[in-house]
Formats: C-alpha cells, sequence, structure tokens
C-alpha cells in the first residue's frame, strides 16, 4: 500500500485515527485516509467519516472453537481451517505434502456462507466439458489422475456494500438527415453497489476468482460449523483494508460500465466518453465463505489454477498453452500460404513468355522462354517477399494468440448494482455545434490501409 503520512499535512494531532487512536495515512489510489488498526476511512481535507473496512478475526481461539484445526504448508505458507475429522494429505496450491497440523491459533468466525451444492465427480466433469471448448490445451490438464486431487474450499470472500458517484465527460452525436448535433457530455451518477465480492486469500488468484463468479446470494446462510466436516476452508490473510486498491479497481470499472448505460442512450453515437473521476464511500462489509472445488497444477515449470464453483458449477482455469499443438495446426495453413505465394508469383513470369514462344524458334523457343521467365519470376518473387514475410509472420503470430485459453472476466455491474435504490443522474449536457454526417469510420480505417495489406488479406484468407 502506498501511504503518506498525512502529518506532514494535518500537523501532529491530525495525524491520528478519531476511532481508535491509531495512525492514520493517505492511500493515494484510493484517495481517502486509512487507519490500518480499526479500517475506519476519512476524507482528506474535512476527515468526515466515508465509512468503515474493519479487521476481522485477529483475537486468539476460544473454547468454542475446539472442534477445528489448522494445517499450515512447510512450503508456501498457505493456512487452512478444517473439523477434527477431516485431514489434509498435501497442500493444494502448491503440490506440497509437508503440511503442519496444529489447534486453531486465531479466532475462525465468519458472518456468512454458501454451502457446497457441487460433489467432487460433478466439478471434474463440468471442469472437463469447459476444457474442451478451449484450444491446446496439454494433456495433462484434462488428465482424471490429476483432477482427482482437486479439493473443496471454503474461500473467504469480502461482500462489499458501497455508495459510488460516477463523473461522465465525452462527446456524443445526434443525426438529423445530412446533418449532426454534436454535444459535450457532462453528467454525474450516484448509484449503489452490493456484496461486491473480494478474494481475500493471497494463494488463490483474483482474475480465477472472479471468472467463476457470480455466486448466488440467495443461498447465503449465517455460518455455522455444521457446513464445515469434509472440506477445507482458507483462512483470509487479506483483510478488506489491506485490498483497498483493488476495491477501488473493480469500482471505478463499474463506474466505467454504468457511464456506457445511462449515458449513450440519449444519442446516436458518442466519441471519447468515459469516466472522468469516480469517488466511493460509505463502505460496508460482510465476511463470507464461498464453495470452490480448487487444483493448483505445476507445468514446465510454473503453476496453473484450475477452479469450479461449488455452488452453480462454473469451470474456468488459467492454463497453459501446448505450443507443439499450436504449431502443427497452424503448419499446414502456412504451407498453403506459401504455396499460393509461389503461384501468384508465377503468374505474371508465365504470361511474359507467350510471345517470346510465338516469336522464337523451336530450339531457341525454350532458351528464350526460360531467360525471360527467370529475368522475371526472380525480381518478382524477391520483391514480393518484403511485403509477403512480415504478413505471414504476423498470421503466425494470430493463430499462436487466438490458439490460447480465454479465462472469463468478472460479472459486469449488473450482477452487483442496488436495484433498490435507483440512480440517479445529474444532466449537465450541452449544445456544441452542427456539422455535415461524417462518413462511416470503419470504411475510412479500411481504406487507409496499405493497398499490399487489403490484397494480401483478401488472397490468404486460410
Amino acid at each position: 500500500m502506498d501511504n503518506y503520512n498525512v502529518e506532514n499535512e494535518f500537523g501532529t494531532g491530525s495525524a491520528k485515527c478519531p476511532n481508535c487512536a491509531a495512525s492514520i495515512f493517505y492511500n493515494e489510489k484510493a484517495g481517502k485516509l486509512v487507519c490500518n488498526m480499526c479500517g475506519s476511512l476519512f476524507d482528506p481535507e474535512s476527515l468526515k467519516p466515508l465509512g468503515r473496512i474493519e479487521n476481522r478475526d485477529t483475537d486468539a481461539a476460544d473454547e468454542k472453537e475446539d472442534n477445528k484445526q489448522e494445517f499450515i504448508c512447510d512450503s508456501c505458507g498457505a493456512a487452512v481451517v478444517t473439523d477434527y475429522n477431516t485431514s489434509a494429505t498435501f497442500c493444494a496450491f502448491c503440490g506440497s505434502p509437508t503440511l503442519i497440523k496444529r489447534r486453531l491459533s486465531t479466532v475462525f468466525r465468519p458472518d456468512l456462507i454458501i454451502p457446497f451444492k457441487i460433489g467432487q465427480e460433478e466439478a471434474i466433469t463440468n471442469y472437463l466439458e469447459w476444457a474442451k471448448k478451449q484450444k491446446n490445451v496439454p494433456k495433462k490438464f484434462t488428465s482424471k489422475a490429476v483432477l482427482s486431487k482437486i479439493t473443496g474450499y471454503y474461500v473467504p470472500f469480502w461482500l462489499l456494500d458501497a455508495d459510488c458517484i460516477a463523473d461522465v465527460r465525452g462527446k456524443g452525436q445526434k443525426f438529423q438527415g445530412e446533418k449532426t448535433e454534436n454535444y459535450d457530455i457532462d453528467r454525474t451518477l450516484n448509484y449503489k453497489v452490493r456484496r461486491v465480492p473480494f478474494d481475500g486469500c493471497r494463494s488463490i488468484s483474483n482474475t480465477l476468482m472472479e471468472a467463476i463468479e457470480p455466486f448466488d446470494y440467495k443461498d447465503l446462510k449465517e455460518y455455522h460449523d455444521m457446513y464445515l466436516p469434509g472440506f477445507f476452508a482458507n483462512r483470509y490473510d487479506l483483510s478488506a483494508i489491506d485490498m483497498i486498491d483493488v476495491i477501488k479497481i473493480r469500482l471505478d470499472n463499474y463506474a466505467s460500465e454504468i457511464v456506457k448505460s445511462f449515458s449513450t442512450s440519449d444519442y446516436d453515437e458518442y466519441k471519447a466518453i468515459g469516466v472522468s473521476g469516480s469517488y466511493s464511500d460509505n463502505f460496508k462489509q460482510a465476511y463470507a465463505l464461498m464453495p470452490v472445488w480448487f487444483l493448483n497444477i505445476e507445468y514446465e515449470g510454473s503453476t496453473y489454477g484450475i477452479a469450479v464453483n461449488g455452488q452453480t458449477g462454473k469451470a474456468s482455469g488459467s492454463l497453459p498453452i501446448n505450443k507443439k499443438s499450436v504449431y502443427s495446426h497452424a503448419a499446414p495453413k502456412l504451407i498453403i500460404d506459401i504455396l499460393k505465394y509461389l503461384g501468384l508469383t508465377l503468374i505474371l513470369p508465365a504470361i511474359s513468355v507467350i510471345p517470346v514462344a510465338f516469336l522464337s524458334g523451336e530450339r531457341a523457343n525454350f532458351l528464350a522462354c526460360l531467360i525471360v521467365f527467370l529475368l522475371i519470376w526472380i525480381p518478382v518473387f524477391s520483391l514480393g517477399l518484403i511485403a509477403f514475410i512480415p504478413f505471414i509472420r504476423q498470421k503466425f503470430n494470430n493463430m499462436r494468440f487466438y490458439g490460447s485459453v480465454t479465462i472469463d472476466k468478472a460479472p459486469d455491474i449488473a450482477q452487483y448494482i442496488d436495484l433498490k435504490n435507483s440512480v440517479a443522474m445529474e444532466n449537465r449536457d450541452s449544445f456544441a455545434y452542427m456539422s455535415a454526417k461524417a462518413d462511416d469510420d470503419e470504411s475510412k480505417n479500411i481504406a487507409q490501409r496499405p493497398l499490399s495489406e487489403r490484397i494480401l488479406s483478401n488472397i490468404f484468407k486460410s
């Protein structure tokens, strides 16, 4: 976290949290004063409270939790909690068999939990169905022997509520026949998001957890130890206050989405529209455990994670690409393109030797035609390589790119916007000027591409 000690700005006395008297610091990415002790947030100028993101479960475990045990991986430090009847044999995060069992050291009291609905076999089946849709995945990642180690975890999530503001700037256009009305877009949107999930475990990729969202909050229940037997529960090692930067990034992305939904529908076209500023406050959080079938797989010196939502069955993964498979699929297309190129370079020399064949004698005919053919073909072939080689290299790189695994993105704002509170919008749009209707931008872009590239693109469509 990038901190700036506010004592430099406010003086020694104002650098303490009004709630707990601990030191407070300025987080430049969040734009707020943050108390790492109690999680309170404040406005930097007025010290107005902006909500609280508290730390949880920092006290020592008490007698009420004697029914749980904790496993610590001696290699990667991952910590999981389970009941005494469930034992761990290896670390699902790094694969190490060296696990240290100990009595629970600190309290483990989540607020909410979604119980598992998907069993191990169904999780593997769902993952395999997803993996088959991906291209060039190594066989190891679809091996049932490897996948049999997939483990059920309750992953710690912070479910965050916040009041959000997004300031909008951009250009809008309304078409009136052959004329275009141009407007300057200037709006402020006020809205609320509810229960946006943030993974609180360092050992699990945020991107991977976002890929298997959303969870159906209808199944949220008050936490009880009865849901734990047979599964592991990760202890959070990132508090919500530690993730303030990550929280801001996701809420900023949601601000961009809501801007497009509520600011562009009034116009036929818009340009350079975006969020000139976004702001969130009045944070509230809940600590929840979400069911995930999870496995890390070692491959060529790197670790890749796969996950299946233990409630909905949605599967995803961060998978490598089998380079041999990519090259084997690309090679035939590359050979076809080379043959096409050779055929094209032969057309002009072949046409050129026709008049030579009519004007020469029978014996001189072959030699004259061969000389003319080579004199024309060699420079045509050589000059053509100047455009063909970069084109074919780019095309081959594109084949490799499109052969990669595409991991799903986090759900859009529609999943988490609070529909009980309507979006309030302050509209300050203003008319700028009238102009002639512009030509189609796509046609312009195509026309501006180099002639050689347009020709090659049409010929080598394979």
